[in-house]
């Protein structure tokens, strides 16, 4: 799904402008363009700066204050210890893989679930989400990544399970 960027624009007054649609946007709208896949680049209007980072913060921040959080407090303390860690650049990497290699399985069986349903003829079941026991996993595997992790970000040893029964 390799696309070009949408350009956003961002004005003085906070307004955002869609240069792809030619069309004034709100934030919801660029939340929905990232869902729908597209890659986006936000720039002040004014300088060409680009602001997309805080955009997509301020797109986190207000998913949180809408009651529906994204991350949970355990990942968000994680990020700011990784953050101040020489570890950071290696993590930041694994994680961006980890989150490129979710979405495309995430893609794969969102297709496979749609393919059967219609095989099926089962359209109407689309809504019921297939990915249920998959959140679960990636829950599971954030919290063993976060456990393996936090000795080396504390400088503390870590210990190996099999030590400990010996």
């Amino acid at each position: 799904m390799n696309r070009e960027p949408r350009i956003i624009k961002k004005y003085a007054n906070r307004r955002l402008y869609d240069t792809g649609s030619s069309q004034s946007i709100t934030l919801q709208d660029v939340r929905d363009l990232i869902g729908a896949g597209y890659p986006i680049q936000v720039v002040e209007a004014k300088t060409g700066k680009d602001v997309t980072r805080p955009v997509l913060l301020q797109i986190v921040a207000d998913q949180e204050l809408l009651g529906r959080p994204v991350l949970s407090n355990d990942f968000l303390e994680s990020m700011i210890r990784v953050n101040s860690n020489p570890m950071r650049d290696l993590t930041r990497g694994y994680l961006e893989k980890v989150m490129t290699h979710l979405e495309s399985q995430q893609d794969s069986v969102e297709s496979a679930w749609a393919s059967t349903l219609k095989s099926s003829g089962l359209e109407d079941l689309g809504s019921i989400s297939p990915l249920a026991p998959f959140r679960q996993f990636q829950k599971r595997m954030f919290e063993v990544w976060t456990a393996a992790l936090t000795p080396a970000l504390r400088d503390e040893p870590a210990v190996d399970e099999d030590d400990e029964q010996r």
